[in-house]
């Protein structure tokens, strides 16, 4: 019974991950790439407070927005940082960044969405502005920028590499929550699944006749 349900479960896990390799494939338009970022998104899940299938999940959200693929992964990872931090849902955050994206450039929605979710955007966006110009940007005139859309996507981009950065305020913000016992619980769960899906793949054979 118990070599039953354990191969039960090898046999679910290895299936789900396997659909999600796929699926992503599909969307992506490369085998490859999907790959690659299915294993960097594995990596991220055992030491991280998101699971397997939450960080898989915000990675296919992203791509939907048209995310770059060589920086898909890079934009979740950041997101997730922040979302932990401040201890927001990463949908949230998505939508919101996503539509900036979208549409090229900053509006007062996607301002007062970020706004809301707790992310001083406008004077991280004066902060930035500042240290380019080599002059003294208030947020008062970011504010007047947004309102002229002439603060882009890459402005607000920017702004979140600078946020998770070394140094930055939720630099490396998911290890620190992954420490906690809700982390460490669901890190040993995503280590789990990935150890069955390992072995899975190398009795794939077996499997399939069971």
């Amino acid at each position: 019974s118990a070599i039953t349900g354990y191969m039960k479960k090898m046999v679910q896990v290895r299936a789900e991950f396997e659909l999600q390799q796929r699926s992503l494939a599909v969307i992506l338009k490369s085998k490859g790439e999907a790959n690659r970022i299915w294993e960097q998104t594995l990596d991220l899940a055992v030491k991280s407070p998101f699971t397997i299938q939450e960080l898989h999940g915000y990675v296919k959200e992203l791509s939907a927005y048209r995310i770059e693929t060589e920086a898909l992964f890079d934009t979740t990872k950041r997101l997730a940082d922040v979302s932990a931090g401040l201890g927001v849902d990463m949908s949230r955050l998505i939508l919101a960044y996503g539509q900036v994206r979208a549409a090229e450039y900053l509006r007062g929605t996607e301002l007062r969405q970020f706004t809301e979710a707790g992310i001083p955007l406008l004077q991280e966006l004066a902060d930035r502005f500042t240290a380019l110009e080599g002059r003294a940007v208030s947020t008062a005139e970011v504010f007047s920028r947004i309102s002229k859309r002439m603060v882009t996507f890459q402005d607000v981009a920017a702004v979140f590499r600078s946020m998770t950065d070394e140094g930055g305020t939720f630099y490396r913000m998911q290890e620190e929550q992954s420490q906690t016992l809700a982390g460490q619980l669901s890190n040993f769960k995503d280590e789990m699944s990935i150890m069955l899906n390992d072995i899975g793949k190398e009795t794939q054979g077996v499997i399939v006749m069971f």
